[in-house]
């Protein structure tokens, strides 16, 4: 975006092949991308499954304005120390024109595709 910092666009354009993003924006919209690469809160941690030890809940923290929900992550069911913590993107296939996205989770509920 032209709004970035140069550094900023340097990186993300070194980052990301041309014309990846580009086709699901406009010529005068920019699409905002968090790169959780070198930064980011624990959730950057946490990994897609067809069959998820997790579940996503919208909570409200020092306010119930539903306009400012808070994401929290709560277990699904017991959890081993030491297991990957995942949970269902819920990505729609063919929800974006174009874009196929294999699912790679193993599980034996696989929906196969997530895009």
């Amino acid at each position: 975006p032209p709004s970035a910092p140069k550094k900023t666009r340097d990186r993300v354009k070194n980052t990301y092949k041309p014309g990846t993003l580009r086709k699901l924006y406009g010529p005068n919209e920019y699409p905002y991308v968090l790169d959780a690469k070198q930064a980011g809160n624990i959730g950057r941690f946490f990994n897609h499954s067809c069959s998820p030890n997790m579940f996503v809940q919208n909570v409200f923290v020092d306010s119930h304005d539903l306009r400012f929900p808070w994401i929290a992550y709560f277990a699904s069911r017991d959890i081993p120390a030491g297991s990957e913590l995942t949970w269902n993107y819920g990505y729609s296939i063919n929800s974006v024109p174009g874009k196929v996205l294999f699912c790679q989770c193993g599980s034996p509920n696989c929906v196969i595709r997530l895009l």
